[in-house]
């Protein structure tokens, strides 16, 4: 919602501000221009990306026009349940949460954090490095190394739409 709003203040400041500066709105209608601007940077947004990157753009675009999921209430939700996972464990030991991480859509544990569960990128983090700790083949050191390095991964995966818009952002005019 915010960043629809963002856009509509934006627009509006930049039309109004044209207008009141003695500007014709008209001056600004060129679709030709837009047809030709636009089509070249689509074009060499295909032109200059592999299709990974494509693919994740597209992807990604309608998120720009959402607000984030992660607010408070989704991290109160996963504190509690790491809570609730962390006292299950220090009361009936670390192989009780094995069911638990199995199959965590079933988990009488993970049902109640719908928030959670329905994220599907925190509940593989968070169940793959408790598995770890059930197994106890790792120290703490190696998981932590592990975990640094899976979420170094997610975040550069995660800005390939970002370099790929900005590449286009740069090569346009003003």
């Amino acid at each position: 919602m915010y960043p629809s709003i963002g856009y509509l203040i934006v627009l509006g400041a930049v039309f109004g501000g044209f207008a009141l500066g003695g500007g014709h709105l008209a001056a600004l209608f060129q679709p030709i221009e837009l047809l030709i601007i636009g089509g070249a940077a689509v074009g060499a947004f295909f032109v200059g990306n592999n299709g990974k990157s494509i693919r994740a753009t597209m992807k990604a675009l309608p998120k720009a026009f959402r607000g984030s999921a992660y607010g408070k209430a989704m991290y109160m939700e996963l504190m509690a349940l790491l809570y609730e996972i962390l006292s299950k464990v220090r009361k009936e030991g670390l192989m009780s949460i094995e069911g638990d991480l199995e199959k965590p859509r079933e988990s009488p544990v993970f049902k109640k954090y719908p928030r959670v569960v329905a994220d599907h990128h925190a509940i593989e983090f968070l169940t793959d490095y408790l598995r770890l700790m059930v197994g106890g083949n790792l120290n703490v050191f190696e998981i932590e190394n592990l975990m640094d390095n899976e979420l170094e991964t997610h975040h550069q995966e995660g800005e390939i739409p970002v370099h790929a818009i900005a590449r286009i952002g740069d090569g346009l005019p003003a």
